[in-house]
């Protein structure tokens, strides 16, 4: 098994990125994180970005670009994260806007499939990160996840599976891991709580609330101190060979950012030792 790295995501330190970008960097690395998940790059130039993470030995794993931009300019989006270092580049889905059919699904696989083949050609792999709302869509017999996976090629798109998404929208983590194993360079390790996950509902409804009875009491959680069964998956995560693990936690609710990091980080690495 490749020696696997820990990354921090910007999602849930994203007011704080939109002050100083670099002062959050410096925090991330300090946690002891070997390298960070942006999510955009907050109004910084390539070469100061890579400069920075150069000064603080941080790996870019990589970052998000949504699917219509990343679209307009290919060849340019893609120069733009080699000249930062990316390893990899996440798209975004389809809009939760639009109802997917077998159309609209197949144009997106075409054209994901053409800029994951432009994205192998500079030596980065384009990944798919999953949110609960695949689950919630009948495409032809399959959900919306697997329309996409298993249509597009895996030479083209790899898989950056979330496992707290896949459970609150209703799949299992332990099969998507075992689905996809030899395609997901990269995990998401999300956390949470519900009193009842089949009665969370649309947990996007309540923004940066905790859920009351109506959503099950849900919130998210720093990983290992929810109820995502981490231990369970372990030898299910193994087998998949990942290069990095990401402790993907979404809020804090007025708790220290940095903290839930932290624990979550600490909570990785001895799981790893298990």
């Amino acid at each position: 098994m490749n020696q696997i790295k820990y990354a921090s995501p910007l999602y849930i330190v994203r007011e704080e990125c939109e002050k100083d970008l670099f002062a959050v960097l410096e925090k991330i690395k300090e946690i002891g994180f070997d390298g960070v998940e942006f999510l955009g790059f907050f109004g910084k130039k390539p070469i100061e970005i890579k400069e920075k993470l150069d000064e603080l030995n941080l790996s870019a794993l990589g970052n998000h670009v949504d699917y219509y931009e990343f679209l307009k300019d290919v060849e340019g989006t893609i120069k733009v994260h080699k000249e930062i270092g990316c390893q990899y580049i996440t798209i975004t889905g389809l809009p939760k806007t639009i109802q997917p059919d077998k159309a609209i699904v197949s144009e997106y696989v075409k054209n994901v499939t053409e800029i994951g083949k432009v994205c192998k050609q500079y030596d980065i792999t384009l990944l798919y990160h999953n949110h609960d709302h695949e689950f919630q869509f009948d495409i032809l017999g399959k959900n919306l996840l697997d329309s996409i996976l298993d249509e597009t090629p895996a030479d083209s798109l790899s898989f950056e599976p979330d496992l707290g998404w896949i459970e609150i929208g209703g799949g299992k983590a332990s099969y998507y891991l075992d689905k996809y194993k030899d395609r997901c360079p990269v995990i998401h390790l999300k956390d949470y709580y519900a009193k009842d996950t089949k009665e969370v509902g649309n947990v996007h409804e309540l923004g940066a609330n905790k859920g009351d009875s109506k959503h099950s009491y849900f919130e998210f959680r720093p990983v290992g101190y929810g109820i995502v069964n981490f231990p369970a998956l372990l030898n299910n995560m193994v087998t998949c060979n990942p290069k990095w693990l990401v402790a993907d936690h979404d809020l804090a609710y007025g708790r220290d950012s940095y903290f839930d990091l932290k624990i979550s980080l600490e909570y990785m690495k001895n799981l790893l030792m298990m």
